[in-house]
């Protein structure tokens, strides 16, 4: 193997910088990374050359500590949370070329001192590993906001193989991080493409969104229920896609049964715009509406209305609430849209909604296969140098 090292040892860890909302803008001096956006969008790695959403700025203005700073290669670590499960999420931050940024708030700064013992890339598989995230739990801290202490994290152990070891288990667990990319980006293209044919019928507008569709409503006992299908307003964010944590599921109480072919809908307002076409039956929370098609056919048009800013724009004028506004059921069925949608199109928005399933499905089976490779190429019960890498990275030849 290598060596074994605490990490605090080989690394640095500083607290990221308070800045509020109203104080963040589509341009500035500083790229700010903001904890909230973390799960929004981004998955492992922030890519400031090619994000996977766009990145706020703020202003040079702000009272900004040299260590709040992000260089290449620093990892944004979140140790902050509301939840436990949020707890340990570590993302890469790759900016080749050096434009300033600054981790934010409920952020904290991790820097490889020594990259003569550790690869920036590696140390961030390492600390999404299940058997790290599980050490890092046992410091947990806090009653309704959960935190572990840097100088915790500092005092764990871990076993380092070779630099060039280190390399080669990054360039295979990169690849299948690159496909899952490409899956998300081809996924988003595909979801737009169905609201442009949507729009075109939308806009007539003769017709209610009650008359083509209705909410479900029935419910089940959690403890009767399918659970492993369950699906929360978190498990709606992008890169989850239906995905629930275990610790996450009810024990008591009863969820909502959706079908294969009805969408999910948040009915709360920071989630308003998440939705999530069914590709299977399971179960849901109550913040999550389920919307059907009265006719089987029209569910991809359907789906497609109800992603149309429009649609949410109607439902923003009748949230109701003030911390956590929920929006009226009986207003949204009210919204206007058109009663028919074109054979052809039809045909083409199932099409994409079917591949959109297929790709959410091989990412999770990605994910599923990450974490198992994880723990054994680390170990070193894998063998990595027995992989041709040229085969998996055509740059390396």
């Amino acid at each position: 193997m290598g060596c074994k090292v605490a990490l605090g040892d080989i690394c640095s860890f500083s607290r990221g910088a308070s800045v509020p909302r109203a104080r963040m803008f589509d341009k500035g001096d500083f790229l700010y990374i903001h904890y909230g956006d973390l799960y929004k969008g981004f998955n492992l790695r922030i890519d400031v050359e090619n994000p996977a959403k766009p990145i706020p700025y703020i202003s040079g203005d702000e009272k900004i500590k040299d260590s709040q700073r992000l260089c290449d290669q620093d990892i944004v670590y979140v140790l902050t949370s509301e939840t436990v499960d949020d707890l340990g999420h570590a993302y890469l931050f790759n900016n080749p070329l050096d434009r300033p940024a600054v981790s934010g708030t409920e952020t904290t700064v991790v820097r490889v001192e020594r990259r003569d013992l550790i690869v920036p890339a590696y140390l961030n598989y390492l600390l999404s590993t299940p058997h790290f995230i599980s050490q890092l739990r046992q410091y947990v801290r806090g009653m309704k906001v959960f935190r572990v202490h840097p100088n915790d994290v500092a005092r764990i152990e871990v076993e380092l193989p070779s630099i060039s070891a280190q390399k080669q288990i990054v360039a295979v667990l990169d690849t299948i991080y690159e496909k899952q990319q490409v899956n998300a980006k081809l996924n988003d293209y595909l979801a737009q493409l169905c609201e442009a044919i949507a729009e075109k019928y939308c806009e007539a507008g003769e017709v209610r969104l009650g008359d083509i569709c209705h909410q479900v409503t029935d419910k089940a006992n959690c403890e009767d229920a399918k659970l492993e299908t369950y699906v929360s307003t978190e498990s709606l964010l992008q890169n989850k896609q239906g995905r629930q944590q275990a610790s996450s599921l009810p024990t008591t109480g009863k969820v909502t049964l959706y079908a294969a072919g009805d969408t999910l809908v948040s009915n709360i307002r920071p989630y308003f715009k998440k939705v999530w076409y069914a590709p299977f039956d399971g179960t849901c929370s109550g913040d999550v509406l389920v919307f059907r098609a009265n006719e089987a056919e029209d569910a991809p048009y359907l789906h497609a209305c109800l992603r149309q800013d429009r649609f949410f724009d109607h439902v923003m004028r009748g949230a109701k609430g003030t911390k956590m506004p929920r929006g009226d059921k009986k207003q949204m069925m009210e919204f206007c849209v058109s009663s028919t949608c074109g054979a052809d199109d039809l045909s083409l928005m199932k099409a994409a909604l079917n591949q959109i399933a297929a790709n959410d499905a091989e990412s999770a089976n990605l994910e599923d296969l990450r974490d198992t490779l994880l723990p054994k190429l680390m170990s070193g019960e894998i063998d990595v140098s027995k992989v041709d890498l040229t085969q998996l990275n055509s740059h390396l030849a």
